[in-house]
């Protein structure tokens, strides 16, 4: 077997792939409607088929980026992406997808120890009927929301990841926040008032003063998926049956903007937060595993 970058006669080939399993693939579903085309290469990575032979139809697809991601990989695919990827510079920061060929993948580079790993992570699909009532108080979030949300952001990428997010400077974060926020795709439930009952202290350069009590983003979208993220409730106000409200509302809203599919995928240890996807409504159908570097 070989890798080589698709080109745009592998479009079919790439598109039946992915839809083969939506919730799986929403990353590169989301690449795939974006270019329009399985030939993408550029500086910020290249989609490469590993093949048997010729111009036949590859086996399994690799997104070569800043992060890894594959269709149809398993550990016989990797082995040719595994010597491309060691005779050039380590430039990716994650690996992440189906657990078998990911950690078979890591364990073949010589990139070095890992940031992280988590070696299983549950691919959640919102399938049932919500064991609650879908939380009233959620609400997509506007630009203007920008001075609570991005704090929550910042608390719920070092809560998860275990590393702040701007520790080395926080403009790309920022960034990343507003484009959330300017796209209609961060979903919050925010108050006025502590969990104790006192007032939030004011913002005095935008005039309000609001606590963002849960936050939800729709990390990746697509016609067919969409795949969430950033799922955060405040310290303060956990224990109180607010998540799981909150994750029905998101994903009937995401179901009814957006797409028929809704997924997430979730760390195998957080046993409070895979409670809380049960009740509202998701199922387990396959289970990741997220290398950092």
């Amino acid at each position: 077997m070989r890798a080589r970058p698709l080109g745009s006669r592998h479009t079919d080939w790439l598109r039946r792939a992915l839809l083969s399993d939506p919730a799986q693939h929403c990353y590169l579903l989301a690449l795939l409607e974006a270019r329009g085309t399985a030939a993408i290469a550029g500086p910020s990575g290249t989609l490469y088929g590993v093949f048997d032979g010729g111009d036949e139809e590859p086996r399994a697809a690799y997104w070569l980026g800043g992060s890894i991601v594959g269709v149809h990989a398993t550990p016989q695919t990797n082995e040719p992406i595994v010597r491309l990827l060691n005779t050039r510079v380590r430039w990716t920061s994650s690996i992440t997808g189906d657990a078998a060929w990911v950690l078979d993948l890591a364990r073949s580079l010589a990139w070095g120890r890992p940031r992280g790993v988590r070696p299983e992570q549950p691919l959640l699909v919102f399938e049932r009927q919500p064991a609650v009532r879908p939380h009233p108080g959620l609400r997509v979030a506007r630009p203007s929301d920008f001075p609570w949300v991005y704090p929550a952001s910042v608390e719920m990428f070092t809560e998860e990841v275990g590393f702040s997010p701007i520790a080395d400077g926080d403009r790309d974060y920022r960034a990343r926040v507003l484009s959330l926020l300017e796209s209609g795709s961060t979903l919050v439930i925010t108050t006025d008032r502590t969990a104790d009952g006192r007032p939030v202290r004011r913002w005095p350069a935008v005039g309000g003063s609001q606590q963002v009590v849960f936050k939800a983003d729709l990390g990746i979208r697509t016609s067919a998926c969409v795949q969430i993220q950033g799922v955060w409730t405040h310290p303060d106000f956990r224990g109180h049956g607010i998540a799981s409200g909150a994750m029905a509302a998101v994903s009937a809203h995401t179901q009814h903007v957006h797409a028929p599919i809704v997924s997430l995928y979730a760390n195998s240890y957080n046993a409070p937060a895979l409670r809380v996807y049960e009740k509202a409504g998701y199922v387990q159908r396959g289970t990741f595993a997220t290398v950092m570097y």
